[in-house]
């Protein structure tokens, strides 16, 4: 989920104030990770007790960040592709990884269904 937010931080004008709770939370985990420069209030107030807190400024999304997302776009795009070749290739039985002809010999044949009531 912090990476599908990253995605929509690139659409976003730079800087960004981050209100939401769950956003707040992907926001640190990015910038924890060195993806974006953000400014997050400290968690722990005067007194010493945590706090969540209430806004994060994105500044910017760094080189690792940028990277990260012509990764994630490349990777979107070929289970696309491989679904394709898939779907090309004759279909094997998960179980036995032989050729799934009408009925796979590791899997019991279908029960003729009657139409008599019972």
């Amino acid at each position: 989920m912090h990476l599908l937010f990253l995605l929509r931080l690139q659409h976003v004008e730079l800087p960004a104030e981050i209100v939401r709770p769950e956003e707040i939370k992907h926001v640190s985990v990015l910038k924890a990770t060195g993806l974006v420069e953000a400014e997050i209030a400290p968690a722990i107030d005067p007194s010493g007790k945590f706090n969540m807190a209430r806004t994060a400024i994105v500044t910017a999304i760094t080189e690792d960040g940028i990277a990260e997302i012509m990764k994630l776009r490349t990777e979107r795009m070929r289970p696309a592709t491989t679904w394709r070749a898939a779907r090309r290739r004759r279909k094997l039985c998960i179980r036995c990884g032989q050729p799934n002809t009408p009925v796979c010999s590791c899997s019991p044949a279908p029960e003729p269904k009657s139409s008599a009531p019972i």
